[in-house]
């Protein structure tokens, strides 16, 4: 498979793999807020995060993967673990990396919850916040997709929505567990 390909193939993934952790961090804000207490209940809300969480990891795992195939991208193993240690993009693929971990320690820690103290899993599972922050800049500063109005649109409307629930969720309270 040729170069082109893997990186072709690692943007449809990675934003595919954003997509999916946008509707799993907007469904879990979604149902604890207090603001939309009506969605506490709601099954179908619950099942779509619990389903679109572990569904971003092997999304994650492949865009990494695919990069670290691709020559051109010059992304090591140790790359998607330890951040800014690229020779380019530092920055940029550092956040991708900081942001890739932070969403593998709350799936991981969302397995084990029920051996966790509940305040203790609930502080790392609020680390996806800034998972999902991270995983946006790393996608505005090295996606190229970005110039595409479309993407654009979708990332910043995505981002916007996240910004506005995580306020409303701070100014009017979370919902009792």
């Amino acid at each position: 498979m040729n170069d082109y390909l893997f990186w072709l193939a690692s943007r449809a993934v990675g934003l595919t793999a954003f997509a999916a952790l946008t509707v799993a961090v907007l469904s879990g804000v979604a149902l604890r807020t207090s603001v939309l207490d009506f969605l506490a209940t709601n099954r179908a809300l619950r099942r779509l995060h619990d389903f679109a969480t572990p569904l971003w990891l092997p999304l994650g795992i492949a865009h990494a993967a695919l990069l670290v195939v691709d020559r051109t991208a010059r992304i090591e193993a140790r790359d998607l673990f330890v951040p800014f240690q690229t020779p380019y993009g530092q920055l940029a693929i550092g956040l991708g990396t900081v942001g890739f971990d932070l969403v593998l320690v709350v799936v991981l820690t969302s397995w084990l919850k029920k051996w966790m103290h509940q305040g203790l899993w609930r502080w790392l599972h609020r680390t996806s916040y800034v998972a999902f922050a991270a995983i946006f800049v790393h996608a505005v500063l090295s996606g190229t997709d970005f110039a595409a109005p479309i993407v654009s649109a979708l990332a910043w409307s995505s981002a916007a929505a996240v910004a506005v629930l995580i306020v409303s969720r701070v100014l009017w309270g979370r919902l009792p567990s």
